[in-house]
């Protein structure tokens, strides 16, 4: 029999000792991903299931819809495109009745608020608790040595200060360890050199921000350095920042998980 019930659908993740605050029982909700969606890859799986389009068509009509929008909202419309009604702003100060726009304190930004309707819908997603992930390394701080600023913008070809536990990197030939910063929009990652390591040690790290397009940044750290500092445990163990690091005038220094 037919139902107009929604679909279920559940997340699963384990807990992490939140080392940014000072209770002892305080953890945070790292969800365990199951896959790396593009685009290309949505279209092709709706194709495959109920959609009377190909998956090139699928395409076709997306990157149409996404110059329409786009035209639009630069145009200051706002538009419902995707997950979110998006709206451009202006930051900064404007000094003064007669003030202007100043590339220098002013940029202009995109804002994007959840639809609705997906805000009722993650209201219905149950989630499954795990294990506690223990001995994960974690970063609590970063600081931006060229503008001075913590744990929001930072400045490709500049130094990075951190702080943390179990963080230096070390790991067995071969093993994908050290930091990396993965782009929030498309998932691509850009290793730190080692070269580029200034300080490595388990609670202290400093290393040259490497070549970054403007857009917004996660950091994460991978290493297989034990809680004794002398052994090695036997995976790589990695962990995310929680707050977004942004490059340039777009993005948000909200943390992932407040």
């Amino acid at each position: 029999m037919a139902t107009n019930d929604p679909k279920k659908h559940s997340i699963t993740g384990n807990l992490v000792a939140n080392m940014l605050t000072e209770r002892e029982d305080d953890y945070t909700f790292n969800v365990t991903y199951t896959a790396n969606r593009t685009i290309k890859d949505l279209c092709k799986l709706a194709a495959a299931g109920k959609s009377k389009f190909t998956a090139s068509e699928l395409e076709s009509a997306y990157n149409d819809l996404k110059e329409q929008a786009k035209t639009e909202l630069f145009t200051s419309a706002t538009v419902e495109f995707g997950f979110t009604n998006n709206m451009l702003g202006v930051d900064g100060p404007f000094i003064g009745p007669e003030a202007k726009f100043d590339p220098a304190v002013n940029s202009v930004t995109m804002r994007c608020i959840p639809r609705t309707e997906f805000k009722s819908d993650l209201e219905s997603i149950s989630v499954i608790v795990g294990q506690v992930s223990e001995g994960l390394p974690t970063i609590t701080k970063v600081t931006d040595v060229v503008t001075g600023e913590v744990n929001a913008r930072i400045t490709p070809g500049g130094s990075l200060n951190g702080t943390g536990k179990r963080v230096r990197i070390v790991g067995e030939e071969g093993k994908p360890v050290g930091f990396f910063f993965i782009n929030t929009n498309d998932q691509t990652e850009k290793a730190v050199p080692m070269t580029a390591l200034s300080r490595n040690d388990p609670s202290y790290f400093s290393f040259i921000i490497p070549s970054l397009p403007d857009g917004s940044y996660y950091l994460e750290v991978a290493t297989q350095a034990g809680t004794n500092n002398k052994t090695l445990v036997k995976e790589v163990r990695r962990n995310r920042f929680p707050y977004v690091l942004t490059v340039g005038a777009g993005g948000s220094d909200r943390p992932e998980i407040e």
